[in-house]
């Protein structure tokens, strides 16, 4: 046997070895997860919620067993954190209401610039297109706020 050929047929078995051992490894894991999988799927206290109902997440703090004082200081801050994302996210909707309206006055300049450039009987047509892609934009959005 040439000594080119030795080599592929050495390297072809220690790939298949690895390829084998492998797969084992993966087959036992799996089997001592799958046993570990069925005891840890249902938590012991956890209370069983009414069909229709949202069962809340427990928060990372709860799993602490804080006293009542520690809950009363923890809801304050809360509460305080809720006001300031609260005043956040009306920040933010505003200052994107507010992007797109400069936003869409620079896409009508825009427009407007381009059809200035075309002979009246052109320009309308331009118009008209955009109009077209327009409403085929709002239409597939419409369709992609339905889904």
């Amino acid at each position: 046997m040439e000594r080119g050929s030795r080599t592929k047929l050495v390297a072809a078995m220690v790939l298949a070895a690895v390829f084998g051992s492998g797969l084992l490894v993966g087959f036992v894991a799996d089997r001592r997860l799958d046993g570990a999988s069925t005891v840890a799927a249902a938590p012991e206290s956890t209370p069983e919620a009414p069909t229709g109902e949202r069962t809340r997440r427990p928060r990372v703090y709860e799993q602490l067993d804080p006293s009542p004082p520690q809950v009363a200081v923890i809801d304050s801050i809360l509460q305080v954190h809720r006001q300031r994302m609260n005043e956040l996210d009306r920040e933010y909707r505003q200052a994107r209401h507010e992007y797109r309206a400069n936003y869409d006055a620079v896409v009508q300049e825009t427009r407007d610039a381009i059809a200035a450039v075309f002979p009246p009987g052109v320009a309308t047509e331009y118009r008209r297109l955009l109009a077209e892609f327009d409403a085929r934009r709002e239409a597939e959005r419409a369709g992609r706020d339905r889904n």
